[in-house]
């Protein structure tokens, strides 16, 4: 590999991280209004089935190369990321 080849690359995931966090913030967004939707309803925020739920979902759509294993601990962090948005204190500032 050359370094052209590496900056290339380097390049390549710069933009792919900048789509990834776009895409966090549309999940966040619906998430947001999933959490006032909750708070109206008084519904718990912490949903373990519909968290199994997402995690099969994001298991059966791999493909690979990134194993099931370390897609679920990504994932592991980005529900806790999401509940958190749901809490009231930070439902009331957004």
């Amino acid at each position: 590999m050359t370094p052209i080849d590496l900056n290339k690359l380097r390049t390549d995931i710069d933009a792919i991280d900048e789509k990834l966090v776009e895409l966090f913030n549309q999940r966040a967004h619906c998430v947001l209004e999933i959490g006032r939707y909750k708070q109206q309803e008084h519904l718990a925020v912490y949903e373990p089935k519909r968290e199994a739920v997402v995690m099969a979902n994001v298991a059966r759509c791999n493909d690979g190369p990134l194993p099931d294993e370390e897609l679920a601990t990504i994932y592991t962090a980005i529900l806790a990321a999401m509940r958190r948005l749901q809490s009231p204190d930070l439902l009331e500032r957004q």
